[in-house]
């Protein structure tokens, strides 16, 4: 080609000796040739290329061209398969190692398998297969030319499951975490036992998968990569200092709690109050003391039988004949208020453990209301009242046949009605005394000595005595009325009245109605303690009157002794008191009865002579 073009050159060039010929006229004949003769010339050059490159190409088609290199390893004339598991063997290290979490607990270590990471085989054979065969005829002539005699080495790439390695680095750091226990407080029994605090701990599992997959991710990683792991303290939401505050503040409230309703009173163990004290948490984690308020409800059974009262419903009073004469005024009962007191123990023992003083608690009450009230009752019959009334308390024994001979007159008598002007009689009242109607032997005073059960009846006294007292008070006008023979310590001072018959005559106790309206005699017999019980109630309607009872004036007093007397009735030593002593007296009491205006409608004054009465111990000779 440079041959020709030099005898092209030749030919166009011009002699010495040519005679000078105007250039304006040779031009157009000479350059277009020149340019024809050239084009035709580049294109035979490209045709002879194209030629020559499709003739290579053909020759390496599928397979990798002459001269490529990735990382080292050659893939000249490999097909796709080939290069794939040359590259796959060449690189199989990627997936070789693995990544140590270093942590204060211990070192846990990833896998590089367990993350997927391996060589880009796909990627890097189809960069393999598409090196020198980009661009123009020109350029990819150019390439191949330069890949055969230089070569290129590509560089090698891998790939990581960055998600599975995150989810890889959680799974080993989750056994290394610790939750936060928090402080326990709790009480069992009545003892209070606590269990200290203890701070949990983290690892940035984060952070660690950011630090590893700056080292994993690059080619030239490493067979062992160890990254340190920051560790987070998770602190208990409740300390040892808050269960502290909480058992002492427990502790303050362990102790007796008495409770009271007016002038009684009730204590409370400490052991039953412990039972109530046990411990809440707060949505905050706090702790605090909490009382069982249903608990201290639940052990307060003595405190609502003391405290309760029944509710009495107004009452008809009646004749024996069942005329009703009178009503008799309702009264609200009362109960414990349980809840009510309840919170009232919880509030003190809540105090306590604030630092206050144990103070007495004073119960809560509810009102009960009767089943018939005195409205109710009085639009049949007028309102009575209680006039007066009086009890008297006795030994239960053979001395009054076990409290029949008291508790039968009362049974008796009880509702009798007097209309007004009507006298009341004791032995007319209480009728014939006879083993029959349940009457039996009673004790009465024989003389110089008490016969303790020589009498049918005996003991009755105290029955009469009770009512007598009852209508006196009552400012009714009073009858006949005789005192025992020596003073009974049980009855009013030179206030007493003796009933009995007997062959020397009869003994009595009167009393008449001098009122307007009818009155109402209410008897009620009970046993406390081991004692019995009678009580007299005079039931009216009031007319203003008023009674005053004077203080007993005594004088003539004789001191009683107490004598010693052997018997052989007796074992010997055996000591048994017959007699008791009572002092010889004279008593005088008044009574002064006035109306609603003042003037005195009642005026007396009622002696008493009481004989000295020595008291006798036998004793077993």
């Amino acid at each position: 080609m440079r041959g020709a073009m030099a005898a092209i050159d030749e030919v166009l060039s011009p002699s010495v000796d040519t005679p000078d010929v105007p250039r304006v006229r040779s031009r157009p004949r000479t350059w277009p040739r020149l340019a024809i003769g050239f084009v035709l010339g580049l294109a035979a050059c490209l045709g002879l290329a194209a030629a020559a490159l499709l003739a290579w190409d053909a020759g390496y088609q599928g397979r990798i061209l002459p001269g490529v290199h990735v990382g080292g390893v050659d893939l000249s004339g490999l097909n796709r398969d080939q290069a794939l598991a040359a590259l796959g063997t060449a690189f199989a290290g990627y997936g070789e190692g693995r990544v140590v979490l270093h942590t204060d607990a211990g070192d846990v270590a990833v896998p590089y398998r367990a993350f997927s990471r391996r060589p880009d085989v796909e990627s890097m054979t189809d960069e393999a297969m598409r090196e020198g065969r980009g661009g123009t005829t020109l350029e990819r002539a150019a390439g191949e030319v330069r890949l055969a005699l230089q070569g290129d080495d590509l560089g090698p790439r891998l790939l990581v499951d960055r998600d599975a390695l995150g989810s890889d680095v959680k799974a080993v750091l989750l056994p290394l975490h610790q939750e936060p226990v928090d402080a326990q407080i709790g009480g069992d029994a009545g003892t209070i036992h606590t269990v200290p605090a203890r701070n949990g701990r983290t690892y940035d599992a984060e952070g660690a998968t950011t630090a590893a997959l700056a080292v994993v991710d690059r080619v030239d990683a490493p067979d062992e990569v160890v990254i340190d792991v920051a560790r987070s303290v998770l602190p208990a939401r409740r300390s040892n200092a808050d269960v502290f505050a909480a058992k002492v503040a427990a502790e303050r409230m362990l102790g007796a709690v008495t409770v009271t309703f007016r002038d009684q009173h009730w204590r409370i163990k400490a052991a039953t109050v412990r039972t109530w004290i046990g411990f809440q948490n707060g949505a905050d984690g706090s702790v605090a003391p909490a009382i069982d308020q249903p608990a201290i409800a639940a052990a307060l059974g003595k405190v609502a039988k003391g405290v309760r009262k029944d509710a009495v419903s107004a009452a008809y009073l009646k004749t024996r004949s069942g005329r009703i004469v009178g009503v008799a005024a309702a009264h609200n009962g009362r109960k414990l208020d349980g809840q009510a007191t309840a919170a009232a123990i919880a509030q003190a023992l809540l105090d306590r453990a604030d630092g206050a003083e144990a103070v007495p608690v004073a119960v809560a009450v509810a009102k009960v209301l009767p089943k018939v009230s005195t409205a109710e009752a009085t639009q049949k019959a007028p309102l009575m009242e209680r006039l007066g009334s009086w009890k008297t308390w006795f030994p239960i024994s053979d001395h009054n046949y076990f409290g029949a001979n008291i508790w039968l007159p009362a049974k008796i008598i009880d509702g009798t009605v007097l209309m007004p002007g009507q006298t009341f009689e004791w032995w007319s009242a209480v009728g014939p005394v006879t083993t029959a109607r349940g009457f039996g032997p009673g004790g009465y005073i024989a003389g110089d000595h008490t016969d303790p059960t020589g009498a049918l009846g005996g003991g009755m006294c105290s029955s009469s005595t009770t009512l007598f007292n009852a209508a006196l008070r009552a400012g009714l006008k009073m009858g006949a009325r005789v005192n025992h023979q020596y003073y009974i310590y049980r009855y009013p001072l030179g206030l007493d009245a003796t009933v009995s018959k007997s062959v020397r005559g009869t003994r009595t106790m009167t009393f008449t109605n001098d009122m307007k309206h009818p009155i109402v005699i209410r008897t009620y017999r009970y046993t406390q303690g081991g004692r019995g019980w009678v009580r007299y109630e005079i039931w009216g309607i009031p007319d203003g009157r008023t009674v005053s009872i004077g203080k007993p004036v005594v004088s003539n007093v004789r001191k009683a002794i107490t004598r010693t007397v052997y018997v052989n009735t007796l074992a010997h030593g055996v000591r048994n008191q017959t007699e008791y002593p009572a002092n010889g007296m004279d008593v005088a009491v008044s009574r002064v009865v006035k109306d609603s205006h003042g003037r005195v409608i009642h005026h007396e004054t009622y002696y008493s002579h009481y004989q000295l009465w020595n008291g006798v111990i036998q004793v077993g000779a």
